[in-house]
């Protein structure tokens, strides 16, 4: 029972073990790392979102509507990848093989999806990238947001309108709007006066002549190697914790293998040595002599 006893108290340090503790603590800083990250984009939509929820111009499909908005992608992005990154945070704090797995699994899963849409990305044209850019002119005296918003665009990226100046073109201006008057040999138009690179009391001397969809498409064209190298900085962390997951599922099993296999042979050395310990406290009786009177 002594044995018993001062066995249960003893702990083991296996060579996995030790390896599995380097492993785990990186992993930790990167699932940290994931942690922080998705909280920001969470922040930054929901954020964007509460400021601008009636303003989807950019990167928006004709085909999608209103709903699929930088913003909204940026919070369901960031809350995906919470998500997963738990599984690996909480696997590596329990040491849970199934934990894990699950997390190098959905790790693999969104690599790929990364890779499809760059190589797409790569393929896509410019005129394609034009198609899913729109920026709603149409709802600028609607849309007291909008008109700000795209004041500020086109006072940003040097532009005027969708596509020129004219898309601004009997559009029922009110007081509240600040315009100017552009007049030319065909006709006269009324444009918001940030559509206006100089402009004298009523009439505009200088008209921004570039429509805020192609401004749009070539900013994204000019730091598309800013965002590529983002994306590809992004994707080297992720398949080091896809690594490092598998490496840390791999070490908890041959660490538990190792453990069980100390007790069983503790165990045995236990039973043997009860057995022996048994032996040792036999008294022999021999048969005793009669005697005969």
């Amino acid at each position: 029972m002594t044995l018993n006893k001062h066995s249960q108290k003893i702990h083991f340090k296996t060579e996995s073990e030790y390896t599995m503790k380097s492993i785990r603590f990186l992993l930790l800083t990167i699932t940290t790392m994931f942690i922080i990250i998705a909280g920001l984009m969470v922040v930054l939509g929901i954020s964007v979102y509460t400021h601008y929820h009636n303003f989807s111009f950019f990167y928006e499909a004709a085909k999608s509507g209103r709903f699929v908005t930088p913003s909204l992608l940026c919070v369901l992005f960031g809350m995906g990848l919470f998500i997963v990154t738990l599984f690996g945070f909480f696997g590596s704090l329990k040491q849970s093989t199934c934990l894990v797995n699950m997390y190098a699994f959905f790790l693999i899963i969104m690599v790929i999806l990364k890779i499809v849409v760059v190589i797409l990305s790569f393929t896509i044209s410019t005129n394609q990238l034009r198609s899913y850019v729109r920026v709603p002119v149409e709802q600028y005296v609607e849309d007291s947001e909008i008109s700000v918003e795209l004041d500020a665009l086109q006072k940003s990226l040097n532009c005027c309108g969708s596509t020129s100046y004219k898309d601004y073109a009997g559009m029922n201006f009110t007081s509240y709007h600040d315009t100017v008057v552009i007049s030319t040999d065909t006709d006269t138009i009324v444009v918001p006066t940030s559509c206006c690179a100089k402009s004298g009391d009523v009439y505009c001397t200088r008209i921004r002549s570039t429509g805020c969809q192609n401004a749009l498409v070539n900013m994204l064209v000019q730091n598309s190697s800013v965002i590529g190298i983002l994306g590809v900085s992004v994707t080297f962390i992720q398949i080091l914790g896809i690594i490092f997951a598998l490496l840390l599922a791999k070490c908890i099993r041959k660490m538990k293998s190792e453990k069980a296999l100390i007790q069983w042979k503790i165990r045995e050395q236990m039973i043997l040595a009860q057995k022996s310990e048994a032996e040792d406290n036999t008294v022999y009786i021999g048969h005793t002599e009669s005697s005969h009177a």
